[in-house]
């Protein structure tokens, strides 16, 4: 018998935070070449340059039969949902700021954990909606909402950041019936399908180190792809949610390196809320994986 232990929760939350640190940086490099290329452009090179990675992985599986999904009609409205989401945030993060626009998703949690329930039916204790609404409310603080200029492009922000929510929720759904390896190639496959359709009238041929620049991006976002997956298919929505707002320190890191976009002085006051309602999720997932564990050698 192996003494290699299962994976847990807890390697859920390390696979997310991995993904994110991943899917941030991609995305300051979305912003960076908006001004250059269109939406669907870099969509193509995102989704398109990820089959790399998922051709490896349906390789290891055992060839193209590994990627038939026994629930085709979920698969097909996951990667509806997961398509409108990556274009909304392909389209807004060049047209304003990253910090506002990462502000705006981070109702993402909110959603996630309300979605939850009625969809994959877990429950949701009080210690984890705090754990959100906490982590919530710092985010608020720093980002200082009241002064972001709510217009046309915040609300595709809002719909693109629900279309995530919904359709990561539906990742976990899917992980009850697929591998992991089916639910990522048919929405790298058709997401540059549509892409390829979408980039046709406004492509733009990039020089050589755009070249490096947009397939790096599309590596990132396959990678991260596949790191969140997993995360989804270990741990519960409830549990991976709060973490959603680590990725607010790379915005402020990126936004102020590359752009030059300065936080404002509320993100040293929020910042504690947001670091504390993640490691506190972290905390308890360690006391609970300590308590299965005994329950299981006992």
């Amino acid at each position: 018998m192996s003494n290699v232990p299962a994976p847990s929760p807890l390697h859920g939350i390390y696979f997310k935070l991995s993904a994110l640190v991943l899917f941030c940086t991609m995305d300051a490099m979305v912003k960076a070449l908006g001004g250059t290329y269109g939406s669907f452009q870099m969509m193509l090179f995102r989704s398109g340059i990820a089959l790399l990675p998922v051709a490896v992985m349906i390789w290891h599986a055992g060839g193209l039969r590994a990627v038939r999904s026994t629930r085709p009609g979920l698969q097909a409205v996951r990667v509806c949902i997961g398509i409108c989401s990556m274009f909304g945030f392909f389209y807004v993060f060049p047209r304003m700021p990253l910090v506002d626009a990462y502000a705006i998703s981070f109702a993402s949690p909110l959603f996630m954990v309300a979605l939850s329930v009625p969809i994959l039916g877990e429950p949701v204790g009080w210690r984890r909606w705090t754990a959100v609404a906490v982590g919530f409310i710092g985010v608020l603080i720093m980002l200082d909402p009241w002064g972001i200029q709510f217009h046309a492009i915040s609300l595709i922000v809002l719909a693109a950041t629900f279309c995530y929510a919904l359709s990561t929720v539906m990742v976990r759904l899917l992980s009850r019936h697929d591998k992991d390896v089916v639910t990522l190639f048919w929405f790298a496959f058709c997401a540059s399908l549509v892409s390829l359709v979408g980039a046709i009238p406004e492509w733009k041929w990039p020089p050589f180190l755009d070249w490096v620049w947009l397939i790096t991006l599309g590596l990132l976002g396959g990678f991260a792809q596949i790191l969140i997956t997993r995360a989804w298919r270990l741990a519960p929505a409830a549990v991976l949610a709060p973490f959603d707002y680590a990725s607010i320190v790379l915005a402020v890191a990126f936004g102020y390196l590359w752009f030059r976009e300065e936080p404002s002085w509320t993100v040293w006051y929020g910042l504690p809320l947001v670091i504390g309602s993640g490691l506190y999720i972290l905390y308890r997932e360690r006391v609970r994986a300590r308590e299965r564990a005994k329950a299981v050698s006992s």
